[in-house]
C-alpha cells in the first residue's frame, strides 16, 4: 500500500477521495441521531434567519463566522443529515493544503500522496470529525497561515506577505475564538526562524486585527458589540479543567495520534536526513503543538471536535516515521497499525453513541412552534424552535435577574418577536415572569406537567 500512496499521481488522490465519499455514504445509512452541539448549531442558524442577533438575542459562545456559516446552511435549506458530506469536503480541502505545503517546500520528499492519505485517516478517529463546526472551519485558515509561515522561513528575507498570516489567523479566530492564541505562534515562529523586523510584526498584527475590526463595526451597527465582548471574555479566555469522562472520550480519539506524533518527533531528533526547511518546519510544528496544549484549557466547550487543532502537528510528526523508516515492511506495518487504531477508536465510540448524541424527544408535540426553558433541546427535533434559548447554561441567568428592568424588556422582546404555541418549562421558570409580565403569562394555560399552551383569543 505504501508504494501506491507514495505516488504523486492525481489519480491516486482521486481514488482516495472516492473511497472516502463511499465511506461517508455508508456511515450515513445508520441514520444516527445528531450530536447535542450539532443540533444546537443547526438551531442557531434557524434563529439567525428569523432575525435574532447572535450573542445579544441568542446566548451562545460560538464564533461569529461559525454562526454565519450555520445561518448560510439554514438559508440554503441544507438538512442536518448532510453534515457528514460538508465535513468531508472541508477535510479534503485541508488535506490538499497540508500535502501541497509539504510538497512545495520539500519538507518530507518522496512521500507523494501519503500526507493527504494520513491526514484523511486521522480525521476518522472519531465520528465527531464528520460534523462541521467552528474549530474545523477555522483550522482551514490556520493551515493556510502555516503555509505562508513556511514560505517566509524558506527565504532569506521576510516580505510583506506576513500580512496574510495575520489575516488568516484572524479569520480562524473569528470562526473559533480560542484560535486567537495562534497569533503568538506566528510571531514566535517568524522571530526564531526568519529575519522578520518590527514593521513586519506590526503588519502581521494589523492583518490579525482587521477581521476583528470589521466584525466589531458590524456588531456595533447592530447594537450587540458589548454582548460579543462579554462572550469573548467569558468563553475564549476562561480556564476550564476537563472532567474525567471528557478526558477519557478525548483520549480515545486522540491517543493514537499523540503516540505516533511523539514517536515521530523523537525519531527525527537523532536524524541527519532532515534538510534546513524541514528543521524549521519541525520546530514550527512543535510550537504549534505547545500553543495547542494551552488552548485546550481555554476552549468554550470540551468536545472531541473542538480539539482538531491538535491534529496537523501530530500528523506532520507521524509522517517523519514514514520518511525515516528504512524498510518498506515497517512503513506497511505502520499503515496497518493506524487502521487498527482507527477501528478500535471508532468501535469504542460506537458503544457510547447514545450518551453523546441527542436523546429521543419526550413530548408528544409535533410540528408546532415551541419554546423550551431548559436544557432539553431534543424537543426541537420535530418542532419549530421559537426564542433564542439555545444554550441553556448561558440563558438561565436571565431568569435569576428578572428584577432588572433591562432583563424584563429583553424577555418581552423575545416573546413579542414570535409567540410560541407551546412552552415547555421543566425548571419552572415561566411563571416567574407572571409578576413582571402578566399580560404574557395570562395568554398561556398549563395543559400538562411543565407544558403550557397558548390560549386562542
Amino acid at each position: 500500500m505504501f508504494q501506491i500512496l507514495r505516488s504523486s499521481s492525481i489519480f491516486v488522490m482521486i481514488f482516495l477521495i472516492i473511497i472516502w465519499l463511499l465511506t461517508t455514504i455508508t456511515l450515513r445509512q445508520f441514520n444516527l441521531q445528531p450530536y447535542t452541539w450539532e443540533l444546537k448549531n443547526f438551531l442557531i442558524g434557524q434563529n439567525l434567519n428569523q432575525g435574532y442577533r447572535i450573542y445579544k438575542d441568542i446566548r451562545e459562545n460560538i464564533g461569529p463566522l461559525s454562526a454565519n456559516f450555520n445561518q448560510l446552511i439554514d438559508f440554503l435549506n441544507i438538512p442536518i443529515t448532510w453534515n457528514a458530506y460538508l465535513a468531508t469536503g472541508i477535510i479534503i480541502l485541508q488535506a490538499i493544503v497540508f500535502q501541497r505545503t509539504i510538497s512545495r517546500y520539500s519538507l518530507l520528499p518522496n512521500l507523494g500522496n501519503l500526507p493527504f492519505f494520513i491526514y484523511s485517516l486521522f480525521f476518522h478517529f472519531s465520528m465527531e470529525f464528520l460534523v462541521p463546526n467552528g474549530s474545523m472551519l477555522g483550522l482551514t485558515f490556520l493551515l493556510l497561515a502555516w503555509n505562508e509561515i513556511l514560505a517566509q522561513q524558506s527565504t532569506l528575507k521576510v516580505n510583506d506577505r506576513v500580512f496574510l498570516i495575520g489575516l488568516y489567523i484572524g479569520i480562524a479566530s473569528v470562526f473559533f475564538l480560542s484560535y486567537a492564541l495562534f497569533i503568538f505562534w506566528a510571531i514566535l515562529s517568524l522571530l526564531f526562524y526568519s529575519s522578520i523586523n518590527i514593521r513586519q510584526i506590526i503588519l502581521l498584527i494589523v492583518g490579525f486585527s482587521l477581521f476583528y475590526i470589521f466584525t466589531g463595526l458590524i456588531f456595533s451597527y447592530r447594537d450587540n458589540l458589548q454582548a460579543f465582548i462579554d462572550v469573548y471574555k467569558n468563553s475564549a479566555f476562561v480556564v476550564y479543567i476537563p472532567t474525567t469522562l471528557q478526558i477519557k472520550q478525548i483520549l480515545l480519539a486522540y491517543i493514537p495520534a499523540i503516540i505516533l506524533g511523539i514517536w515521530g518527533f523523537a525519531k527525527v531528533l537523532n536524524s541527519t536526513k532532515i534538510n534546513s526547511n524541514a528543521q524549521k518546519a519541525q520546530q514550527t510544528n512543535l510550537m504549534w503543538l505547545l500553543i495547542s496544549v494551552m488552548i485546550i484549557f481555554i476552549i468554550p466547550t470540551v468536545e472531541r471536535i473542538n480539539l482538531v487543532f491538535l491534529m496537523p502537528s501530530l500528523i506532520y510528526f507521524t509522517l517523519n516515521l514514514f520518511y525515516l523508516f528504512k524498510s518498506y515492511w515497517q512503513k506497511e506495518l505502520l499503515i496497518i497499525t493506524i487502521f487498527i487504531a482507527m477501528i478500535f477508536s471508532l468501535s469504542n465510540e460506537w458503544t457510547e453513541v447514545g450518551q453523546q448524541r441527542i436523546m429521543t424527544q419526550k413530548l408528544k408535540i409535533r410540528n408546532e412552534k415551541i419554546m423550551v426553558l431548559g436544557p432539553q433541546i431534543e424537543e426541537y427535533q420535530n418542532n419549530q424552535m421559537t426564542g433564542p434559548f439555545v444554550n441553556w447554561e448561558l440563558s438561565k441567568s436571565l431568569f435569576t435577574n428578572l428584577n432588572q428592568y433591562k432583563t424584563i424588556i429583553l424577555m418581552h422582546d423575545y416573546f413579542d418577536k414570535d409567540m410560541p404555541t407551546y412552552i415547555y418549562d421543566p425548571e419552572s421558570n415561566f411563571m416567574k415572569l407572571g409578576y413582571y409580565l402578566p399580560e404574557l403569562t395570562n395568554q398561556y394555560l398549563l395543559i400538562d406537567t411543565h407544558t403550557y399552551k397558548k390560549i386562542n383569543n
